[in-house]
């Protein structure tokens, strides 16, 4: 099994994860998921995209209030699956 990874953002609210669907859905290609397993503390929606798109999302963000957001990279191999908290910077 190839490695699958990808980027997540889990919130604390789903107000707060539905607000940056619509804020994101227009410009990249995001999708709203439950949030992974290995993530125990959030509302239960994530906000996926792809790793190439982290840094144009970083940018489009910057001015956006993140408390209570958590950002992630997921990796997953034919072994495990694991989800690594990643800065916002």
């Amino acid at each position: 099994m190839k490695e699958k990874t990808f980027m997540f953002i889990s919130f604390d609210s789903t107000h707060k994860a539905i607000h940056f669907e619509r804020l994101l859905m227009s410009h990249f290609a995001i999708e709203l998921i439950p949030t992974p397993r290995e993530v125990t503390a959030s509302c239960g929606l994530a906000l996926k995209y792809e790793p190439d798109d982290h840094q144009a999302i970083m940018e489009f963000l910057a001015g956006e209030n993140k408390t209570g957001l958590r950002l992630y990279r997921y990796i997953r191999d034919e072994r495990s699956s694991r989800a690594v908290e990643s800065e916002w910077g």
